[in-house]
């Protein structure tokens, strides 16, 4: 890929298993309706919303109609890091969190505006500055993202000490997970009790404290038993298990498949694709 490419996305161009994202990437529904999870957090994108998704992140798309229209703005590791340079450090953390956002019919009309200034600017590479100018609208449309976030958050989630024991808990998950998966361990770490945590996270994410930390697991699980270079065992030591059974049962408990039967079934579908 190179440092930003633009594509169209329909129906059929919709990835069908779970997978790490190894760029960044701002999704822009035009029309239809997908629901994607991102490290577990479910975004429901309609006509006039759009996502952002940040490198090592966890995507899975599920529930997409025929009349799916999304634009994809995918970008590098290193492009990231220069549309964010100057970028307030706490604007990027809080885009980090809350990625997602609706746009009015008339605020639309000026996203697709953008939309149009990226693809000429890509498209004007004997520009001198064309690394300067697609750095510029990329930023633009950022912003437009954030400020729109920003007005929706405030609106319907303010900054509370709930809301924001939810952020530092998914953020622990994320990082710990593959050593950790009890809610004790969160709970000690976040200096609270496990009744507590246990009573944010169902208010604030409408999943138990266990049920949240097991889904993200499992989703981490079948990300990497689509690596051909892993066998069982060594995914069942990647996540700290004792052995090969134990993990089995754990995956099997969540999926009512084996890590095998899993490998198994992704094979299949391959070969009819």
């Amino acid at each position: 890929m190179d440092k930003l490419s633009i594509t169209e996305i329909t129906l059929d161009c919709v990835p069908k298993q779970p997978f790490r994202s190894k760029h960044g990437e701002l999704l822009f529904c035009h029309s239809g309706h997908i629901r994607i999870y991102i490290n577990q957090h479910v975004y429901e994108l309609n006509s006039g919303s759009a996502v952002m998704i940040f490198p090592e992140q966890i995507v899975l798309y599920c529930e997409a109609d025929k009349q799916l229209e999304l634009t994809s703005i995918s970008f590098s590791k290193e492009f990231l890091h220069d549309l964010f340079y100057s970028f307030p450090s706490d604007k990027v953390s809080f885009l980090r969190e809350h990625n997602c956002c609706s746009f009015r019919e008339e605020e639309h009309t000026l996203m697709q505006h953008y939309l149009e200034l990226l693809k000429l600017k890509l498209a004007d590479n004997q520009n001198f500055y064309h690394t300067e100018q697609i750095v510029l609208c990329a930023r633009m449309i950022l912003y437009e993202i954030v400020e729109k976030a920003e007005r929706i958050y405030s609106a319907t989630q303010p900054t509370t000490a709930c809301w924001q024991l939810k952020d530092r808990f998914v953020s622990i998950v994320e990082k710990d997970i593959r050593r950790f998966r009890s809610v004790d361990y969160y709970a000690d770490h976040l200096c609270v009790t496990v009744r507590h945590l246990s009573k944010v996270i169902k208010q604030t994410m409408g999943y138990s404290a266990k049920q949240w930390i097991d889904n993200y697991a499992i989703l981490e699980m079948k990300v990497a038993l689509q690596s051909a270079t892993l066998s069982v065992q060594e995914v069942a030591w990647m996540f700290h298990f004792p052995d090969p059974s134990t993990f089995s049962r754990y995956f099997k408990k969540h999926t009512r498949y084996s890590p095998s039967e899993y490998r198994n079934a992704l094979c299949l579908m391959t070969k009819t694709e």
